[in-house]
């Protein structure tokens, strides 16, 4: 039986999770006692700041557009009892070739992630992971796997294009790869309390 509040509680961990992320990933201006006695300094730091607010929202809003893509799929799936269809939802995203077909398998993945989370019973996050995954850590610890990889293998499709574009794009998708697994170990522990 699917609820919204099972939808909520889904994207509630989303965005907590894309928060957590982006912290790891953008670079937080540091405000130094001494800055408050030079004005001008003072001035360039609010700036930053503002910078990196703005840079976090925009970061977060990105991660978040294709887990609510395919949170929304999984949920018309399972009202219209029919498989997800991610490569339709993919060909929306102007992508072509190699980084369609490596998006579409992303998008995949989260969809049959969220179908079993959407059906599941439970008041929390963790109650959901639990339910939907047999209340089995090695479950959740193969789908966090086979999402890295997704993610990896949809990078490296896109890693040509992002070179010629923005050199920073390819570090910042490095340090996405390196702290998402990070994050996903953690939470396994905070799911299951160990």
């Amino acid at each position: 039986m699917m609820t919204s509040n099972n939808k909520q509680l889904i994207l509630k961990y989303e965005t907590i999770f894309a928060a957590k992320l982006a912290s790891k990933v953008l670079f937080k201006p540091k405000l130094s006692s001494w800055m408050i006695f030079i004005p001008f300094i003072f001035i360039f730091y609010i700036q930053d700041l503002i910078k990196f607010k703005k840079g976090r929202k925009e970061f977060m809003a990105n991660y978040l557009l294709s887990h609510e893509k395919a949170l929304n799929e999984a949920e018309e799936t399972i009202k219209e009892s029919r498989k997800p269809d991610t490569a339709t939802l993919a060909k929306k995203s102007g992508l072509k070739g190699k980084a369609l077909e490596k998006y579409a398998d992303l998008l995949l993945v989260l969809a049959e992630h969220y179908i079993p989370l959407l059906k599941a019973d439970g008041d929390t996050y963790s109650a959901l992971i639990k339910a939907a995954y047999s209340n089995n850590k090695t479950n959740l610890l193969l789908f966090f796997n086979q999402l890295g990889k997704a993610e990896k293998t949809l990078n490296k499709a896109l890693a040509p294009k992002l070179k010629k574009s923005n050199a920073s794009a390819v570090e910042i998708i490095k340090k996405m790869e390196k702290y998402s697994e990070i994050l996903r170990r953690e939470d396994i522990k905070d799911i299951y309390n160990t």
